[in-house]
């Protein structure tokens, strides 16, 4: 019998939810005590989904401290609980790094991304000792739109390109609240790679003002491959793929090359997740992300080449 699967969007897009073009992530729990395994999925998928692997009594803890920021900035509905996150009416939020950057949250937060757990997994899984970046994105995506098709290395690829993103629910996130969505397999496509992938959101055209490498091949100039995640989604030629629920807990960890987004959040409340960085210590490191106040994107990061 055919699953009944509840109307989804992404950027306000509806998604075609047949089995040609809809499914789930594959779980790599069972590949957990065999690296080799982990290292062949990550290959041939992209990305390793592990429902559970991080200590959920940890992560409500950093949820907690962030949820608390938002309630004092007036962000939640004063009438439920905090820690459920219910936004306030027409609250407006949506990328909140600063919240994590000092104090009882970062420290919450820390211990969960980059505790012995996390370093000690991408350790075995690179094969040396594992780093990461400095910088930690938190998302606090208020109902509405979620996040456009992209591929991470656009935004992050002056190191090594051996890099993986680890995409943190710090709640848990069912289909309507607007989880991450990869695209199966685009990581090996080819015309990608040498296309966009190639690219950084950090240049601009000297010789044409108003002009990056990614407006000049048509995109938008922040780095998405797309508005629509279906017309990406039927460029690439594989399913959108996510979770029935993602949980506090759960890892999923992907390449720099997977093209991923996510659904738009489609409740009352504000969904928490959390994006970092992880490489070999001794390969190089992205500036743009490292140091006691890493300066990411614009200003200082901007290089400018002839297009």
């Amino acid at each position: 019998m055919m699953e009944t699967l509840p109307r989804l969007t992404s950027g306000q897009v509806e998604l075609d939810l047949s089995p040609e073009a809809f499914g789930f992530l594959r779980e790599s729990n069972d590949a957990l005590g065999d690296v080799e395994a982990l290292r062949g999925r990550m290959e041939s998928d992209g990305y390793l989904y592990l429902p559970g692997f991080l200590n959920r009594a940890d992560v409500r803890e950093a949820r907690l401290r962030i949820c608390e920021v938002l309630a004092a900035e007036g962000l939640l509905d004063p009438a439920y609980p905090v820690e459920e996150a219910i936004a306030a009416t027409d609250a407006k939020v949506a990328f909140r790094p600063d919240i994590v950057s000092r104090g009882a949250p970062r420290e919450a937060l820390e211990r969960v991304i980059y505790g012995e757990r996390m370093m000690g997994f991408y350790s075995r899984l690179l094969g040396g000792e594992a780093t990461h970046f400095d910088y930690t994105w938190l998302r606090a995506v208020a109902p509405g739109k979620g996040t456009q098709p992209h591929c991470d290395v656009v935004f992050m690829g002056r190191g090594t390109k051996q890099l993986y993103t680890a995409w943190v629910p710090l709640g848990d996130v069912p289909l309507n609240v607007g989880g991450l969505i990869v695209v199966e397999g685009s990581h090996r496509n080819e015309e990608m790679r040498q296309g966009y992938c190639t690219h950084d959101v950090d240049t601009i055209c000297q010789n044409k003002p108003g002009s990056n490498p990614l407006t000049e091949m048509g995109l938008p100039s922040f780095g998405s491959l797309g508005e629509s995640m279906p017309s990406v989604r039927h460029w690439l030629g594989g399913r959108v793929l996510t979770a029935r629920e993602y949980r506090m807990g759960d890892l999923l960890t992907f390449s720099v090359y997977l093209t991923h987004g996510s659904l738009d959040n489609g409740s009352n409340e504000i969904r928490f997740s959390s994006d970092s960085r992880y490489q070999l210590a001794s390969e190089p490191l992205d500036e743009r992300w490292v140091g006691e106040n890493p300066p990411g994107h614009g200003g200082s990061s901007v290089k400018g080449l002839i297009c």
